[in-house]
C-alpha cells in the first residue's frame, strides 16, 4: 500500500524515508519515550530503525513519520490500532492530536472498518487524553507487553467507532 502524505495547519505525515533513521533512532532511544511503547526496544539502535523503516516499504506496517516544517515529530500508524509516540521535545505542543486526527479521518475515509482500536498504558494522561479528545471511548482494562521495560504492563484499550467519528462532524 502506497502510504499518502497527509496535511495539516502545522504537520506534514509522510512515509518513512531510508534517511530518517538518523532522528527515528535519537528520538526513540530516549527511555522517556519508549516505555510508553509497546514493541519498541530500549535502547533502540538505528539498526532498529532501519528495519522499522524496510518493514513499512514492504507494506508490513502503514505509518507516516510526522514533521513540522524540517523537525521530526514522531511516528503514528492505523494498522491493526492507531499507535502514535512523539520525541520528547514535542510533546506538550498538540502535535499528537493534530497528526492523529488527520490518520483517523483518513483511514475512516479510506476503510470500510466500523471501529478504529487503540490503547495507552495506565500513567500515560497525555496520551489517553488524545484518544478522548477523538472520541475514543475506554473499553476496558488491559495488559500490554512493553519490550523497553521488558514486563506486562496494565493499560487502557480505548475504541472509537465509525458512528462516533461520524458524528463528530454532523453539526
Amino acid at each position: 500500500m502506497t502510504v499518502p502524505t497527509l496535511r495539516t495547519d502545522r504537520l506534514i505525515l509522510r512515509a518513512p524515508a531510508a534517511r530518517d533513521a538518523r532522528v527515528v533512532t535519537k528520538a526513540l532511544n530516549n527511555i522517556a519515550v519508549s516505555r510508553w511503547l509497546t514493541v519498541v526496544p530500549f535502547p533502540y539502535g538505528m539498526t532498529d530503525a532501519k528495519w522499522f523503516i524496510n518493514e513499512c516499504h514492504r507494506g508490513r506496517f502503514v505509518a507516516w513519520f510526522i514533521w513540522a516544517e524540517d523537525h521530526f515529530v514522531g511516528t503514528i500508524a492505523a494498522d491493526d490500532g492507531l499507535g502514535y509516540w512523539l520525541a520528547e521535545d514535542a510533546w506538550g505542543k498538540g502535535y499528537a492530536t493534530e497528526a492523529a486526527q488527520a490518520v483517523v479521518d483518513h483511514y475512516f475515509e479510506t476503510t470500510d472498518a466500523d471501529q478504529l482500536t487503540s490503547s495507552c498504558f495506565d500513567g500515560n494522561a497525555a496520551s489517553q487524553h488524545v484518544l478522548t479528545k477523538l472520541g475514543f471511548v475506554d473499553a476496558g482494562a488491559q495488559l500490554h507487553f512493553s519490550k523497553a521495560r521488558n514486563e506486562e504492563v496494565p493499560g487502557r484499550q480505548m475504541v472509537l467507532s465509525r458512528q462516533r467519528w461520524q458524528g463528530q462532524y454532523d453539526v
